[in-house]
């Protein structure tokens, strides 16, 4: 499969830090990107996975109508 390309803007806190670990690593930043989203991938999908079930299975039964928050609210101001 060939490779596709992704750039990313990202804060210049987080960029500091993957700098730091660049620097002690020896590993250029863009592998180290590489490999973390790696690690993490399959823990996220597990989650996406396991939260997509969790909302297949509600029921209507289990869902209410609207609560009236907006006549509290109104009411104090």
């Amino acid at each position: 499969m060939p490779n596709q390309k992704l750039s990313l803007e990202i804060s210049e806190s987080l960029h500091e830090k993957l700098e730091e670990l660049s620097e002690s690593t020896e590993e250029p930043i863009e592998t180290l990107i590489i490999k973390i989203v790696a690690m993490r991938m399959p823990s996220l999908l597990r989650e996406t996975q396991k939260f997509n079930q969790q909302l297949d299975a509600i029921t209507p039964e289990q869902l209410h109508g609207e609560i009236g928050l907006e006549e509290v609210v109104s009411q104090k101001f």
